[in-house]
């Protein structure tokens, strides 16, 4: 089986996030013969939170470095 899906979105997706409204986790596997898709545990939705935030912010912050790195390759030295 293979990671086919890995989804965080809210109980209830039209409404905005909140106590009554927690996040959840979804993971869908699937092979050449089955599907298999499974709500996580709240505490481990927060493990994948945590994980997802750190990734996120490492990820923004190389890409900011880059986009300044190539404006300032196209713009040339400032006089």
């Amino acid at each position: 089986m293979r990671l086919t899906e890995l989804k965080i979105a809210p109980t209830r997706s039209w409404d905005r996030p909140s106590d009554e409204n927690p996040l959840i986790c979804t993971v869908k596997l699937s092979s050449e013969k089955a599907t298999v898709e499974t709500v996580l545990h709240p505490d481990q939705v927060q493990q994948v939170l945590s994980l997802v935030q750190n990734i996120v912010a490492e990820a923004a912050q190389r890409n900011v470095a880059d986009f300044v790195s190539q404006v300032t390759a196209i713009e040339g030295p400032k006089e």
